[in-house]
């Protein structure tokens, strides 16, 4: 795990990157299934900075490590320019996309119609943005990293990051009660579903790759000692975002849309997004908001532990 510690601004801007970005594609998905109340939309657009700040963290994180010129270039050494430049346009690009759309809608002229566009169109931008950090390792001289595994790894923690946070974005402006009566609680669960399976079978297969090319060249050695148990962290914090994520969107295992707007789909809202309720009710129906905060900092760490195996499998 030295290599993974002496990178570690890499790490956290390849952690916290793709899940900033690709919550845009959860608000997406939510923008695409759900009509929410223009209070509701307001409160949204204002709590999107928050996947904003965490964008701009990553970034801080990537220039902390190129301040230096020989850490730099021990970062990128074997990488083409080609690759590097891609990152950077489709870096500029996703934040121009993303920085324009919520001022948009900050200002109120981003109508319905618009909005899901718009935001469908940043929510590509994030796959791109991905896709491209994914291709620059590729073109990096260590063995290990050149696989097509690395772009479709990174390309799953945006999605499987991104749908917590974006939901967690609906949570804190107020808009749970009107996107659990509609189809993005089993869209939603979807899409993540899809990001998990695709980031768990990338983190595995590279790590079964990096084994096998070790084994190779040491008979009998193991490429990263432990490098089992921090999958079966890496793996355990996608599967409790899921876990959090279905009990936060689905109570009881079913939607409010398959309820009905009845007594049953009342209760599925939380206190802070109701007005009578009673205040003795279980903490699970009192707010969702701590269950989604929780499944954001376990797929987080979910993560940020399979990107330190990633820096810590070269050679």
């Amino acid at each position: 795990m030295d290599l993974a510690l002496l990178q570690l601004p890499m790490v956290l801007f390849t952690t916290l990157v793709p899940m900033a970005s690709g919550a845009f594609i959860g608000l997406a998905v939510a923008f695409l299934t759900t009509r929410f109340s223009k209070e509701h939309l307001e409160r949204i657009d204002r709590w999107t900075l928050l996947p904003l700040a965490i964008l701009a963290v990553g970034y801080i994180a990537s220039f902390v490590a190129l301040s230096s010129p020989q850490y730099a270039l021990s970062l990128f050494q074997g990488i083409d320019i080609a690759p590097l430049s891609f990152v950077g346009i489709a870096g500029m690009l996703f934040v121009a996309l993303a920085v324009v759309y919520w001022i948009i809608a900050m200002t109120g002229n981003l109508p319905e119609r618009p909005r899901k566009v718009f935001s469908s169109v940043v929510g590509v931008a994030s796959l791109l943005l991905a896709l491209s950090m994914g291709v620059m390792y590729m073109g990096s001289a260590v063995l290990t990293w050149n696989s097509a595994l690395v772009p479709l790894g990174i390309m799953g923690f945006a999605v499987a990051g991104g749908v917590p946070l974006g939901a967690l974005v609906i949570g804190l402006g107020g808009g749970l009660p009107e996107a659990r009566a509609s189809r993005f609680p089993a869209v939603a669960l979807i899409v993540a579903l899809v990001g998990t399976i695709v980031s768990i079978f990338a983190v595995s297969a590279q790590l079964l790759f990096a084994q096998s090319a070790f084994s190779a060249y040491v008979a009998g050695g193991e490429v990263l000692p432990g490098s089992w148990v921090y999958l079966i962290i890496s793996i355990a914090g996608f599967v409790a975002m899921l876990a959090t994520l279905r009990s936060t969107l689905m109570p009881g295992g079913r939607t409010a849309a398959a309820l009905g707007r009845t007594a049953g789909a009342a209760a599925a809202i939380p206190l802070r997004d109701r007005e009578d309720v009673d205040i003795d009710a279980p903490v699970g129906i009192r707010s969702a908001v701590p269950l989604l905060v929780a499944g954001n900092a376990a797929v987080l760490i979910g993560i940020f532990v399979a990107r330190m195996m990633f820096y810590a499998l070269q050679f």
